[in-house]
């Protein structure tokens, strides 16, 4: 049986060509879209990753990395807006994930931690730390060695500095007035 190329087949057969191609092209399009929606999943927000007071200690040593000690009371208004807006923040939470541990202390809490081997509670913590006011954020090295203490709310753009000057070491070198004209 022959098969004649009328007018009519030739354009089914166009037709039918331009479909195909068409459903392709369309299908390799979506395909880039697609990963581009990958891509913009896997930049998620960072989480600030609160460890107990044992546990921080332990990783930073495992890691090498400075701890920041957040000590707070629920009932502190100033210690609720500094976890809202500057530790919410995506620059403080990116250097607190690449320089430091972050620990989160209830001052007023019984809960147990073990500090130079004996346990005691957050609240004997808090005094040991000599933390007076709240918010209050401890530095200190993975060795257990006190940094320094950051007493009060303190801003975004203000701790980022301060981030930075212990994270980077300069503290072992120039004062934190001297890191400031520096930079």
């Amino acid at each position: 049986m022959k098969i004649f190329f009328t007018r009519r087949n030739k354009v089914m057969v166009l037709v039918i060509l331009l479909v195909v191609v068409f459903f392709f092209g369309l299908k390799s399009y979506f395909k880039i879209d697609e990963q581009n929606v990958e891509a913009v999943e896997e930049t998620k927000p960072l989480t600030l990753n609160w460890l107990s007071y044992d546990e921080g200690l332990a990783l930073a040593e495992k890691e090498n990395k400075y701890v920041l000690i957040y000590f707070y009371t629920d009932e502190c208004s100033w210690c609720k807006k500094m976890i809202d807006q500057t530790y919410s923040n995506e620059e403080v939470k990116k250097i607190l994930s690449d320089k430091f541990v972050a620990v989160k202390i209830n001052a007023r809490s019984e809960n147990k931690v073990i500090e130079k081997g004996e346990e005691i509670s957050e609240k004997k913590l808090a005094i040991l730390y000599q933390v007076s006011g709240y918010p209050t954020t401890w530095f200190i090295e993975n060795n257990h060695t006190g940094i320094a203490p950051l007493p009060g709310y303190v801003a975004t753009e203000q701790f980022i500095p301060v981030l930075d000057y212990i994270g980077e070491g300069w503290y072992k070198n120039i004062s934190f007035k001297e890191y400031m004209e520096k930079i």
